[in-house]
C-alpha cells in the first residue's frame, strides 16, 4: 500500500491529475505496477473537514494521517496492509518524514519536491506571497474560511512549474488553476522548526527524495544544491539514523511540481522502481484498467459579496503587480535565481542543530513534542 499525501494548496488531485491521467496520474501509474493507492485529502483540503484555523496545526495534520497509516495496519480499511510506504509532496512531503520519524509505522518514505531545509525567501516570495484570503476567490466565495485559509492569486498557479515549453504542458497549468485548494498559514508556522527538531535521525528505513533541478523552493539559499543526485543524497544523508537506506534524485529540466510536469513519467518509474527494490512490488493485478473514482462535489460558487469584491479588486491591481516585481528582482540574487547554495555550511548545520535538539527532547511523549 502506498499512501500519498499531498502539498500546499493542492488536493488529491495531485497525485491523479485528471488531464491526460495516463501521462500524469501517479495513482495510476502504481496501480498498473501492482501497488494499491490510498490517496489523501490532508486536513483543511479538498473533501477532508476544514477545522478552525487555530485546529488546523501541522501536528494535527501529522496525527491525522499516523491515524490513517494505523487503519490500513489494523485493517480498518477493508484489507490490513503488512507493508505500507508513504509518500509526500511538498508540504505533504514534511508530513511524510515527520509522521515517520515520530511514528515508526511505514516501511520506506518517498518524500519528493522537499529536503531537510528550504530555500525560504523563495518560499515567502514566491508561494505564500502569491496567496490571499480563500475566501476572496471566486472559488471558495461563501465557503465559510476564516482569513487564516489562503489560495494563489488567479493565473499564479504556474510559479510551481518550471514553466518552458518542453517542460510544462499550459493544459495541466489550467487545470491545477481551476482544481487549485487552500493552505493554512497555522499550519504553516507550526512547522517552521521541522528540521531544527529533528525526529528522523533515528529513522532506520529506506528513504528515497527526489527533487526538480530548478525547484525555486528547495535548491538555492540555504536548501541543498540540485546539481546532482549524490549531491543530495548526501545532504539528506546526516538527517536520518545511522542504518537508513538514503537515495536521491535530482529530475532534470523539471521545478516544484515533479508529478505534473512532463518529466513526470520518468520521476514516477523511478519511484515505483525504489518501491519495487527496497520493499516489494505489490501483488495486485497489473495493467488492468482504473477504477471508478469517487465523484467530487462540485464547489459552492454564491455571488461573492460586494465588500469581498471589492478587497478583491483593489488586491489585484495592487499587490499582484508589486509581488511580480518582488520576484523579477530576487531571480538575479545568487541562491534565489539558480540552484546552488552560495552559503551550503549554514545550511548543513542544520543537521547537528536538529539532532542535537531531537536528542535532548526526543524523549518527551510525542503530545509534548507536537506541541512545541
Amino acid at each position: 500500500m502506498q499512501i500519498l499525501v499531498h502539498g500546499w494548496s493542492y488536493a488529491r488531485y495531485y497525485w491523479d491529475m485528471p488531464e491526460q491521467p495516463d501521462t500524469y496520474s501517479y495513482v495510476r501509474a502504481a496501480n498498473r505496477r501492482g501497488y494499491a493507492t490510498l490517496n489523501i485529502d490532508r486536513l483543511g483540503d479538498g473533501q477532508s473537514t476544514h477545522p478552525l484555523s487555530a485546529f488546523d496545526t501541522f501536528y494535527a495534520d501529522v496525527s491525522t494521517v499516523h491515524q490513517v497509516i494505523t487503519a490500513l495496519r489494523d485493517g480498518r480499511l477493508g484489507t490490513a496492509f503488512t507493508k505500507v510506504i508513504e509518500v509526500g509532496h511538498s508540504l505533504g512531503g514534511i508530513v511524510t518524514m515527520t509522521e515517520a520519524g515520530m511514528y515508526k509505522d511505514v516501511d520506506a518514505i518517498i518524500p519528493t519536491g522537499i529536503a531537510h531545509s528550504l530555500n525560504y525567501v523563495n518560499v515567502v516570495t514566491k508561494i505564500i506571497a502569491d496567496d490571499y484570503p480563500a475566501a476572496l476567490d471566486p472559488k471558495f466565495a461563501g465557503s465559510g474560511l476564516d482569513p487564516a485559509y489562503l489560495t494563489s492569486y488567479p493565473g499564479t498557479r504556474g510559479g510551481f512549474y518550471l514553466g518552458s515549453a518542453s517542460s510544462t504542458d499550459p493544459a495541466v497549468v489550467a487545470a491545477d488553476e481551476r482544481l487549485k485548494e487552500t493552505g493554512n498559514l497555522v499550519e504553516l508556522a507550526t512547522l517552521a522548526g521541522y528540521n531544527v527538531l529533528n525526529v528522523d535521525r533515528t529513522l532506520n528505513i529506506p528513504v528515497y527524495t527526489v527533487v526538480g533541478q530548478q525547484d525555486p523552493f528547495i535548491c538555492g539559499l540555504l536548501g541543498p544544491s540540485c546539481g546532482d543526485s549524490q549531491a543530495l543524497a548526501d545532504f539528506e544523508r546526516p538527517f536520518y539514523g545511522p542504518n537508513a537506506t538514503v537515495v536521491a534524485d535530482v529530475v532534470p529540466n523539471t521545478g516544484h511540481d515533479l508529478q505534473l510536469e512532463r518529466s513526470a513519467p520518468q520521476s514516477n518509474a523511478r519511484m515505483l522502481d525504489f518501491a519495487d527494490k527496497y520493499v516489494g512490488a505489490g501483488r495486485a493485478l497489473r495493467n488492468t484498467a482504473p477504477g471508478v473514482a469517487a465523484p467530487v462535489p462540485a464547489p459552492r460558487n454564491p455571488a461573492p459579496s460586494l465588500a469581498a469584491t471589492t478587497i478583491n479588486a483593489a488586491v489585484m491591481h495592487a499587490v499582484v503587480p508589486a509581488v511580480a516585481l518582488l520576484q523579477q528582482a530576487s531571480n538575479v540574487v545568487p541562491g534565489l535565481g539558480d540552484n546552488q547554495d552560495p552559503i551550503p555550511g549554514m545550511a548543513h548545520a542544520l543537521s547537528t542543530i536538529g539532532n542535537l535538539t531531537d536528542s535532548l527532547v526526543g524523549t518527551f511523549p510525542e503530545d509534548v513534542i507536537g506541541g512545541i
